[in-house]
């Protein structure tokens, strides 16, 4: 069963997070290559108040991976480098990462 998880990147702001949603539909190839699989990516806009976006991408591992070394695998690849180029990693507040475990019923085993 493959490996399941939740990326959530909290940016600083609206502009932050337009230009991480262009980054990420940069690396779903480079990732794909790493053999991590994209299957969505969501924007959350900053709530009333607030002025903290959220990116949130859930992605899988093949079951038989580690995802660790797949993860270093791809964010030492030139993919991901060009990917970044010109994009300041400091508009990246928080990344919080959550490995899901789909239930017996779930679609996605």
């Amino acid at each position: 069963m493959p490996q399941y998880q939740l990326r959530i990147y909290t940016l600083r702001g609206p502009d932050a997070l337009s230009a991480y949603e262009k980054i990420w539909a940069q690396h779903i190839p480079g990732m794909a290559k790493q053999r991590i699989t994209t299957h969505g990516v969501w924007t959350v806009p900053a709530a009333p108040g607030s002025e903290t976006p959220r990116l949130y991408a859930l992605i899988s591992y093949r079951d038989i991976d580690n995802v660790q070394e797949r993860l270093e695998a791809y964010l030492s690849s030139p993919e991901f480098r060009a990917d970044m180029e010109g994009f300041d990693i400091s508009q990246i507040i928080d990344v919080d990462e959550s490995v899901l475990t789909p239930t017996a019923d779930s679609p996605l085993r």
